[in-house]
């Protein structure tokens, strides 16, 4: 029998897995394996490993890879509802640490300890008390939410994936992927954007998200002494690498917790899009406080800035590929044309 359900703002039938949406999830991830293949090519010559562990490094990020990017297509989701069982999720999420140990000898029971925590506890919970609400933010959503933003914020995943040297960003592919699970999976959001499509209207609303937040951004910046010029362009090739690494690992990281979780759900409890998309806006704003030198003022009032225009970016289309779109490119351009004054 066919189950009725939401994505975006279009209702589909689903009665098996539609083969479009798994090539296209099949695809995506044949793209990225073969990318970060190049990318650890280039990078690994920094650091002396052997080949043991160089290949259990890289198949624990592909193993990562693809728990990141399963929930962020229809068909695929829907499988997952439907075949995977909260209870074992946490084994499977562990698989990928277990791999990067056995090749790198590097195995410690408090971090296999942590990382069975951190996904065991948004996924037990939203599976044994379900949400009253569904559209509006609930107990269990500030605990889920709460858990797997303090790792994040207080760096406390470090050390976990830590050789050749702290790989912090498997940690964060954990985190975003546990999160997807948990939210979208588990208890079941809708309208959370979490689909790595793209539309011309999406890249559109990317782009002007992006000039907006530029003709505000770049003079206050500049009169606050919060930015200044210094360009360190190193050419096309490493200017993807920067956007694309920036866009997996950070950008969609935060556009999931703040746009696509508590914005999408702050909406449904107020009752105003706009409303939610203020409130979020200076959260956001007020994460970003402990940068040197802390309180860091300047650093609040130019992300909560930044937030808004990437909550625009979102809220037209549901997507998070807008929003974490102009998020990456924000920091590409930054990190590559500007720096803090000295």
């Amino acid at each position: 029998m066919g189950t009725a359900y939401r994505v975006g703002h279009h209702d589909r039938e689903v009665g098996g897995p539609p083969s479009s949406g798994w090539l296209s999830f099949l695809l995506l991830y044949v793209v990225l394996v073969a990318f970060f293949a190049w990318y650890a090519s280039v990078e690994i010559r920094r650091y002396p490993v052997g080949l043991s562990a160089a290949a259990s490094i890289y198949g624990s990020f592909v193993f990562l890879a693809a728990l990141y990017l399963a929930p962020g297509f229809a068909s695929v989701r829907e499988w997952l509802k439907q075949h995977v069982r909260p209870a074992i999720a946490p084994a499977i999420f562990v698989l990928p640490y277990l791999l990067y140990a056995a090749g790198t000898k590097d195995f410690r029971w408090t971090a296999l300890g942590k990382l069975v925590v951190l996904c065991a506890v948004p996924q037990g919970l939203f599976a044994i008390a379900l949400v009253s609400k569904p559209r509006r933010i609930n107990w269990q959503d500030a605990v889920a939410l709460v858990w797997l933003y303090v790792p994040v914020q207080f760096h406390l995943t470090g050390g976990i994936w830590s050789m050749p040297v702290n790989l912090d960003f498997m940690a964060r592919l954990f985190i975003v992927g546990v999160g997807a699970w948990a939210f979208l999976i588990v208890r079941g959001v809708e309208d959370a954007g979490y689909d790595f499509g793209l539309s011309w209207a999406i890249v559109r609303d990317a782009a002007l998200s992006l000039v907006g937040y530029s003709v505000i951004a770049i003079p206050l910046g500049f009169a606050m002494r919060f930015i200044g010029w210094a360009p360190a362009f190193r050419g096309v090739p490493q200017f993807i690498a920067d956007y694309v690494t920036i866009f997996l690992f950070v950008a969609i990281a935060e556009e999931l917790f703040f746009r696509g979780l508590l914005q999408n759900l702050l909406e449904g409890s107020i009752g105003s899009r706009y409303g939610a998309q203020a409130i979020v806006s200076v959260v956001f704003g007020l994460s970003h406080i402990q940068h040197a030198p802390a309180p860091n003022w300047r650093y609040v009032i130019m992300a909560t800035i930044a937030g808004w225009f990437y909550g625009m970016a979102y809220r037209k289309h549901r997507s998070l590929m807008a929003s974490a779109g102009c998020h990456a490119m924000v920091d590409t351009l930054w990190r590559i044309f500007l720096t803090l004054p000295r």
